[in-house]
Order: C-alpha cells, then sequence, then structure tokens
C-alpha cells in the first residue's frame, strides 16, 4: 500500500537533505542551533522511512514518530528567521510530508485487513515454451467487468490489457473483436489503402424507442433523477448506454433538455482504512407523519449503501435485521457508526458482545458527527422521498386520508409500503451504480470503489488479520481518537446538509456527550405509534386482497393512479368493516 509512496518520499527528502546540507547561513553564532536542526531532520527522515518500511501495523512506534515530527516542527518555527526562505520551505515541507503519511499509516494500522486482498493472476504451466499462462478468476474478472473497461482492470492485476481481453473471450464475457483495419487497392491510383474501423462495440442493443421507454419508466418513478443518477439506474438494469443517447432521449421524453445536467456536489475529504472499515448507520423520519420509517447502512470508504428499508416501525430488532441482511451480503465491518437512537440498541450490542467495546466496535455519536449517511439521505429525499411526501399530503388533502386514523394507516401501508421499500432498493441499486465526482482522480461509482477496494487493499473486518498460512490472528485494533473517526468535520459547515440534518431530526438533543464507545446515559426515543387491523380474521384479509388485485390500477407505478386505486381501496375498506 505504501511502496510508491515510500519511494517517492524517500527520494525527495534525500534530496531535500542534500540541498538543506549545502545552503548554509553565515552567521557563525546560529551555527549550532543550524547544524542541529538539519541533523535532527536528516535523522527524523531515516527513521520515518524505516517506521514506514517495517513497522507497519504498530500503532504506538508509529504515533512515536508522528510526535517527534511535530516537535522538529515546532522548533523549526520557532527558529525559522535563521534560514533562508529556500531552505526553511524545502524543511517544513519535508516535515508535513512526513506527518501526512505517519498520519496515513495509523489510520491503515488501526484498521487491518481481515481478509487479505484477492490475488487476481495465478500462472499457470502449459507444457509449451514461453511465459507461463496467466489464469484469471472468471466470477472476479465478471464482477470487475461490470464496473472497468480491460484498460482500467489491468493495472489493478498486474498485467497487460491484452491478457484481460484475452481471458474475458475465453470466458465468454466479452466478443472478439472485428479486425482493426480493412486493406484493399485503390482502383484509380492502384495504392493499397487502410480503412481504420472503430474497436468500440455497441454499447447497447436498445432502440430508441425501447431506450424512451425504460427512461420515461425510470423517471416516472425518480422524477429527480439527474443524468448521472439516470446513467447509474441505466448501468444497475443492466444497459451500457452512451450518455449522448441518454440526453436525446431524455429530450424526446421531456421536451426539457436543459433540466438534464449533472447536480454537482462538492466531496470533501473523508478517509478510513479500506471497504467495511467503517459503516454509518441511521433512520429517516420524513415520512414519519405517516408510520413510514427509512433506515440503511452505508459504507464509509465507498459510500455504497450495503443496506436500506422502509419499515412501519423503529424498533431495535428491525434494525438488527437489517444489519444482519447486509452482513450476510457484504460481510461484518470493522466497525459501525450511529447515533444515540434507542433503534441502535441492538445493533451496537451485536458488535460489543461479538467484538468487543473499548476497540470501537460500535460508536455512539451525535446524528449531526454522522455525517456521511446525512449527504445520503439528502439524495435519499431528492431520489423517492419528496415524491411520497407529496403523494401521501395530497391523499390527505385532496382524497380523505387522516393519519391519526388506524384503519386509514393500515391501508396505506398494506397498498404501498411495499411499493415504498421498493422505490429504496432500485435507488440504492441506481446510487450504488451511478459515478460520483472524486477530486485527483476518474470518476467512480461506490461499487467500484468498493469491490476494486477490496482487491488491492483487501477486505476489512472486527475478527484479525489472515497471516500467510490462511490462520487467524488475533489484532489489538487501536484508534487514538475514537470521537473522530467517521466524521468529515469540513462538511458540518455544509449549509445544505445541516438544514436537511436539522429539518429531519429536530428532536435531538443538544447536550449530549462527545462520541464515545459505551453506550450514553440518555438515548433519543423516537416512536412509531402502533396500529390494528381493522379486519378481524386473515381471511378477510384476503378477501379484501383479492378484490384490491381486481383494480386495474392496483398493479400501476404511476401516482396518478395509485390516487385513484386509495380511493377505490379506501371504499371497499369501509363497504367490508361497516356493519350493515
Amino acid at each position: 500500500m505504501y511502496r510508491q509512496l515510500l519511494v517517492c518520499f524517500y527520494g525527495v527528502l534525500l534530496f531535500n537533505i542534500g540541498f538543506a546540507s549545502s545552503q548554509v547561513p553565515s552567521e557563525t553564532s546560529n551555527t549550532f542551533q543550524i547544524s542541529t536542526i538539519r541533523t535532527a531532520y536528516r535523522e527524523l527522515g531515516t527513521r520515518v522511512t524505516n517506521t514506514l518500511r517495517v513497522q507497519f501495523g504498530d500503532v504506538p512506534q508509529i504515533q512515536r514518530q508522528f510526535d517527534a515530527a511535530a516537535q522538529l516542527w515546532r522548533s523549526v518555527e520557532q527558529r525559522g528567521h535563521l534560514f533562508d526562505a529556500e531552505e526553511l520551505q524545502i524543511i517544513s515541507s519535508g516535515i508535513a510530508d512526513m506527518m501526512t503519511a505517519l498520519q496515513s499509516a495509523i489510520e491503515a494500522s488501526a484498521d487491518t485487513v481481515d481478509d487479505l486482498p484477492p490475488v487476481p493472476l495465478q500462472q499457470s504451466q502449459t507444457g509449451q515454451r514461453g511465459r507461463p499462462r496467466m489464469d484469471v478468476d472468471p466470477a472476479l474478472l465478471e464482477a470487475c467487468l461490470q464496473h472497468r473497461g480491460v484498460t482500467g482492470i489491468a493495472p489493478v492485476f498486474g498485467c497487460s490489457a491484452r491478457t484481460i481481453r484475452r481471458r474475458a473471450i475465453e470466458y465468454g464475457l466479452a466478443e472478439p473483436c472485428p479486425p482493426v483495419y480493412i486493406q484493399y487497392e485503390d482502383p484509380e491510383t492502384g495504392e493499397l489503402v487502410r480503412f481504420y474501423k472503430s474497436s468500440t462495440a455497441p454499447m447497447s442493443t436498445l432502440s430508441d424507442d425501447e431506450l424512451d421507454t425504460v427512461l420515461g419508466h425510470i423517471l416516472q418513478i425518480f422524477p429527480a433523477f439527474g443524468r448521472r443518477m439516470i446513467l447509474g439506474h441505466l448501468q444497475h438494469l443492466g444497459h451500457h448506454v452512451p450518455r449522448e443517447r441518454v440526453r436525446a432521449s431524455y429530450e424526446r421524453v421531456t421536451g426539457a433538455p436543459a433540466q438534464l445536467t449533472a447536480r454537482p456536489i462538492h466531496r470533501r475529504r473523508y478517509r478510513v482504512a479500506g471497504p467495511n472499515s467503517l459503516w454509518h448507520h441511521d433512520g429517516q423520519h420524513g415520512l414519519i407523519r405517516w408510520r413510514v420509517v427509512i433506515h440503511a447502512f452505508v459504507d464509509g470508504f465507498s459510500r455504497m449503501v450495503t443496506g436500506i428499508q422502509a419499515s412501519n416501525n423503529n424498533r431495535a430488532e428491525t434494525v438488527l435485521q437489517l444489519f444482519l441482511d447486509a452482513i450476510n451480503t457484504h460481510q461484518t465491518p470493522s466497525r459501525v457508526r450511529g447515533d444515540h437512537g434507542v433503534e441502535n440498541l441492538d445493533v451496537a450490542r451485536y458488535m460489543e458482545e461479538n467484538y468487543g467495546v473499548e476497540r470501537g466496535s460500535y460508536i455512539w455519536g451525535r446524528s449531526v458527527h454522522n455525517i456521511r449517511i446525512e449527504r445520503l439521505w439528502r439524495d435519499v429525499t431528492q431520489g423517492f422521498g419528496t415524491k411520497w411526501y407529496n403523494f401521501f399530503f395530497e391523499l390527505e388533502a385532496q382524497h380523505g386520508l387522516s393519519p391519526d386514523v388506524d384503519e386509514h394507516i393500515w391501508l396505506l401501508h398494506h397498498l404501498f409500503l411495499p411499493s415504498v421499500d421498493q422505490d429504496a432498493l432500485e435507488w440504492a441499486g441506481a446510487w450504488n451504480s451511478h459515478k460520483l465526482r472524486l477530486d485527483g482522480s476518474r470518476d467512480r461509482s461506490p461499487s467500484d470503489m468498493f469491490l476494486f477496494g477490496v482487491i488491492q487493499q483487501g477486505l476489512r473486518g472486527p475478527n484479525g488479520v489472515r497471516n500467510v498460512d490462511g490462520l487467524m490472528q488475533d489484532d489489538d485494533e487501536h484508534l487514538d481518537d475514537i470521537s473522530s473517526y467517521g466524521v468529515d468535520w469540513q462538511d458540518l459547515n455544509n449549509p445544505s446538509l445541516l438544514h436537511h440534518h436539522n429539518e429531519h431530526n429536530p428532536n435531538e438533543y443538544e447536550n449530549l456527550d462527545a462520541p464515545h464507545t459505551r453506550q450514553p446515559p440518555h438515548l433519543s426515543l423516537v416512536e412509531v405509534p402502533v396500529f390494528e387491523c381493522p379486519f378481524e380474521t386473515q381471511e378477510q384479509v384476503d378477501i379484501f386482497q383479492e378484490a384490491l388485485e381486481m383494480i386495474p390500477e392496483y398493479y400501476s407505478r404511476d401516482m396518478r393512479d395509485r390516487q385513484s386505486l386509495w380511493v377505490q381501496a379506501r371504499a371497499l375498506l369501509y363497504s367490508l368493516i361497516t356493519p350493515s
């Protein structure tokens, strides 16, 4: 992980030392102090380099070198007037580079891998002359090709793009390309002419009419989607469509091409060690007026949604079951961070009883500090939450829905809670597949970052480190500052995120202690009132359901059809439960 950093850093360090040694100030009275700082700088560089090379994982030792670098930094600041500006800049930047490298090593060492990265390539002997054949796991290659082309996979696998391409063709994951060029003789001049053909295969076989139908369906369900989320949803559905075709289709469907623009979001710096280092989880209460709560888990490293569900309650056992379903797919994270809600107790108890308390298996903190998932909630609200919020209010204003009447809430949930949950799952699929703008690197999707993070860095987890023999070793993980782990402090100044948080978390305690690893003395309870089924027997419910399935609008996802469904279902309900 740090090999390239070490090579680059050590080369720059040696250059800086040599340069600094040649720039000797003329003041003889300060010679001793200058010489001492230069010697300390050289020795610190040697110790830091050795520490990063051979002591990775030893957090106390790395921390000692970091403290030494900070102390030297303060000394240089106090005696900066002894050096000329150029030498002072070189020494200061060198120390800053050391501190940055050490801090990165501390963060990575604090959360070591639970499973070593998979070996994507293996040599096999063919019995023929030449180099051994390089084999790739077909399942892994298929997963990678869903996110990147062969040129993007090759550097990760450590081979040529041609090798990846050949294996993909052998496994039936790609089609052979046509010849690169066609050579023919010009009938007039007799010269041989080469006509080069495009090597880019069609991304999708959808016709324009079919694409318009799919895009219209997407916008019907998620009317606020921008270009990236539409592309992500198409990718999730298995359609690879060029941006130009999507833009043209959007114009045909909506007649408003100017609205199909990327919605830029400034992505501030956030650092955890790797995939499954830290999951954030929370509940979103935007629909709680109608007794609907959305719970979600998101991987902090990749921003991938690992679990999401719309429920009719805010109970701890519901959140735990969602967590267990998520780890069944994505494995157990090393740590989980949540707020002071009572609904988080079972997840916290699960992590602490199985993996320990003091290591920070579960980190309690205010929801405003759980900024990773707060940003996600804003996108959830925009993606499908506002649609249902407006729909339910419209039912109240125009179609007789009363949120205080139990039979109304029962009917609302019976008709639409599965649809809200379906929207949540489809939105998560689109989110995980859509590409995010990342500072300093190519655009990548959350699922791409998670998958290739596992390939390159290994999968984090709470159980320890797997050694070269495949045996598990105990690993005492250390975080020097549990309270700040997983917090994006700069994003706390984002007024849009804070406004969204305060709007959907109005009752959060303001006097809570700093984040910690033990259950806080005060917990926040957001209770969802229970309601009773208006029917006395399951047989009556089944009869009601059979009648619903005879209504044409029952199968539609159009919100106007759903209004009509509510009106008809409400009348049907009262005809069955009202004594004749």
